[in-house]
């Protein structure tokens, strides 16, 4: 080779290796080692850095009313930064800081990478975004390393992960997990394609009206969300018919002893001294309810800072029994905010974010968002069905708010025959064998700020060869654990969650409950090997502790995820053998 020549190309090896096309060299499953951290270099000008990681997110700008129509935009913006990852260098990539809430941190950010933000068509084996989560809320660091390859042990889509440790400008940030970002390239390798709809979802649901709120990540929008409003359909239940519902009058009064507190739900007691009003009782000091709320029943002043039960009596006459009989689902219908007890003629018939004994001064166990508790809850109550009579009876509900200084209250109140057939509308639009897994492996996992456990962390691909939703796990931090961190009922049962409500809806069937029970099973059978799970936490332990940062170590607890390891299989077992599963709540 002449001088010339040489020098051309060790000239053109240099410009190749400088714009960052070298890193083609890295693979994507170089990135998800299991017995090492892959080491990630950031390299960023001050004034970025301190930009990127003192943006926040707040409640406000997190949950605004505008959600309901499209994803809150984000208050996170893109810096320039080189990133080196196990010695392969890109350069000019964009970075910024990524989280919810829980996951926040200015010393630590979780970081999300855009290869190609600043030049295109950058990526590793297609993948253009790194996700990087910084384990805040995770004390052991393991439920995110563990978590995910459970999931894809057990069959289920997800992302790999492994564990990556982060500097900054020379500066050690710690341990951090890599998580594999949902896109084109783990579609492919789950599904066999690509070409389907992504959405994530992000504190949402199927609620009616709010197809609109989950996040379009790839494919085709108006197929997706066309898609989005058939699931929210087949939840409502179709068309039912009503026989006590709008516009039913009734007598309230806010409980201020205990005197009635035997009596006040039976279809003998005296109400005339209560205040007359028609269905829709609560109040409201801000926006949001006030529609829901009749003029009659607005209890703002007998209840704000003052009480958190309410007593609500509706008699209403039935000519016949025979639709009530022979209808395929009988359903209390609820818009409630925030928990309540309803009784049919003197018997408890259904509860939601009760305590087991209310009283007159009771508050409710829990509280859901806004935008569910003002959509229409269903509680199939067939098996009361003998506790309705021809002629007068009498609807009673003994509502609750989660706390005196609530903001808001509500409680409007249906009865309906309904011939929908949930399970096969359900299954129509939803994969049933994929999520009867996602949803057992959330319970299995405890995923508790998951779909089913809080609405949240979650991505549903509308896969074109099934033409149906698959759900897959996301922010899988907040695993491991056995209760909740959030406002949840802890006498609910510990193998199942159910704030989702495709997971709520399903489970009121008691073939749903029988197979979602024998899921389980299957998992604890074939992936839960404590014996094993234990010594994989000894191996992580051993193989993070050197790289932890001083910072860091201060919330680190290794055997928090040991405790709930060793104590699973009870928690769980208890609830799946039996002739049934417990209901929810209890």
């Amino acid at each position: 080779m002449s001088g010339n020549l040489k020098n051309m190309v060790l000239g053109l090896a240099a410009i190749i290796f400088a714009s960052g096309s070298y890193a083609k060299e890295l693979k994507l499953d170089d990135l998800f080692p299991e017995n090492r951290l892959i080491e990630v270099h950031i390299t960023i000008s001050d004034q970025n850095w301190d930009k990127l990681r003192y943006q926040r997110r707040t409640r406000e700008n997190a949950l605004p009313p505008s959600r309901k129509f499209e994803p809150p935009p984000s208050p996170y913006s893109y810096v320039k930064a080189n990133v080196t990852i196990d010695d392969v260098t890109f350069k000019n990539i964009g970075i910024r800081k990524k989280g919810f809430l829980g996951s926040q941190d200015t010393e630590r950010p979780s970081l999300k990478v855009k290869l190609d933000y600043y030049e295109k068509n950058r990526n590793i084996d297609g993948l253009r975004n790194l996700t990087f989560n910084n384990n805040r809320q995770d004390r052991s660091l393991m439920s995110q390393f563990m978590g995910y390859r459970i999931w894809n042990e057990a069959g289920s889509p997800g992302s790999r992960c492994a564990y990556a440790k982060v500097t900054v400008n020379g500066r050690n940030l710690g341990v951090y997990s890599h998580v594999e970002t949902v896109r084109e390239p783990l579609l492919k390798r789950e599904f066999g394609n690509d070409k389907g709809t992504l959405f994530e979802g992000t504190v949402v649901d199927f609620y009616p009206e709010w197809e609109g709120s989950f996040e379009l990540k790839t494919g085709d929008n108006k197929k997706g969300r066309e898609h989005i409003v058939k699931v929210i359909n087949a939840l409502q239940g179709g068309r039912g018919k009503s026989f006590f519902g709008a516009f039913a009058s009734g007598y309230a009064w806010v409980p201020t002893s205990d005197k009635n507190d035997n009596e006040w739900f039976k279809p003998e007691f005296n109400d005339l001294s209560w205040k007359k009003g028609i269905n829709g009782a609560g109040y409201e000091t801000g926006q949001g309810f006030e529609k829901l709320i009749s003029p009659n029943f607005n209890f703002i002043e007998q209840m704000h800072n003052k009480a958190t039960s309410l007593y609500l009596r509706f008699p209403f006459e039935l000519k016949s029994l025979d639709e009530i009989q022979s209808t395929k689902n009988l359903l209390l219908r609820m818009k409630c905010d925030d928990g309540f007890v309803a009784y049919i003629n003197g018997y408890e018939v259904a509860r939601y974010n009760s305590p087991p004994s209310p009283k007159w001064n009771s508050m409710a166990t829990g509280s859901g968002d806004d935008g569910s508790n003002a959509t229409f809850a269903a509680f199939n109550i067939n098996k009361h069905r003998d506790k309705f009579r021809i002629g007068e009876n009498l609807l009673a509900i003994h509502g609750m708010n989660i706390s005196l200084s609530s903001t808001d209250f509500l409680q409007v109140a249906e009865l309906q025959t309904n011939e929908h057939d949930y399970q096969t509308a359900i299954w129509d639009l939803i994969d049933e064998k994929a999520f009867y897994r996602f949803w057992a492996l959330e319970g299995l996992l405890s995923f508790w700020d998951g779909y089913s456990g809080n609405r949240n962390n979650y991505f549903i691909y509308l896969n074109p060869k099934t033409k149906k939703f698959h759900f897959m796990p996301w922010g899988a931090d907040c695993l491991f654990e056995k209760f909740s961190r959030l406002r949840v009922d802890r006498r609910s049962p510990r193998s199942v969650r159910l704030q989702g409500l495709v997971a709520r809806k399903l489970y009121q069937i008691p073939s749903v409950r029988k197979k979602y029970a024998s899921t389980m099973n299957e998992l604890m059978t074939k992936h839960w090997n404590e014996e094993k799970l234990l010594a994989e936490t000894k191996r992580i332990e051993a193989m993070l502790t050197p790289h932890i940062s001083d910072y860091q170590w201060r919330s680190v607890r290794f055997d928090a995820i040991r405790e709930f390891i060793r104590n699973r299989r009870e928690d769980v077992e208890i609830e799946i053998n039996g002739e049934d599963m417990p209901l929810w709540p209890k």
